[in-house]
């Protein structure tokens, strides 16, 4: 069976047909896919940050890497559904790869509406224009009628650490004559 889509008998249909396959054979038809974002070349990734509306405080600012870029543009979606739960804040975090953790008012005994965010940053450095951006983003996906009272940062690293222990046990024995019990 052919390919081609010109009816049968029309000359002019086929050769145009012909002409487009070898004109065309050659591109690269996976770049044009853009939902499938592990494919895009990375130049393209803030023009699809931006209309998945991802840009800016909404965790653009945050990614560190083209991992995170991706990730983030692929979690869009689900992120706008569930804006404003406690959800949303929680899965930013995870998109973004860091581990933060949201402590409603009810939990830890505060005031109504109240929340706290308590993030571990491994093995970075953060300056207050890190903080300031974390704070953001937080305000753009959490609740309207939520306020955010404090935001604790837990600066952690990672290392390996070697503990050695020993076990003795000593015992004493008396050996007491028959005679003299």
């Amino acid at each position: 069976m052919s390919k081609s889509l010109a009816p049968i008998n029309d000359i002019n249909l086929k050769i145009f047909d012909e002409i487009c396959e070898e004109q065309f054979k050659n591109i690269d038809l996976e770049c044009i896919l853009i939902s499938i974002i592990d494919n895009v070349p990375s130049d393209a990734l803030p023009h699809l940050a931006e209309q998945y509306h991802v840009t800016g405080n909404e965790g653009w600012i945050q990614s560190k890497n083209d991992i995170d870029k991706r990730s983030l543009i692929k979690n869009a979606i689900k992120m706008h559904r569930h804006k404003g739960t406690k959800y949303s804040i929680e899965r930013v975090f995870q998109t973004l790869s860091l581990d933060g953790e949201v402590i409603e008012w009810f939990e830890y005994g505060g005031n109504p509406y109240y929340f706290k965010v308590a993030v571990d940053i491994f093995n970075q450095i953060i300056s207050q224009d890190t903080e300031q951006n974390l704070r953001d983003l937080i305000n753009e996906y959490k609740n309207e009628r939520s306020w955010l009272e404090s935001v604790q940062i837990n600066l952690c690293s990672l290392c390996s650490q070697k503990i050695y222990s020993t076990f003795t046990t000593e015992e004493h024995l008396e050996v007491i004559p028959k005679e003299s019990v």
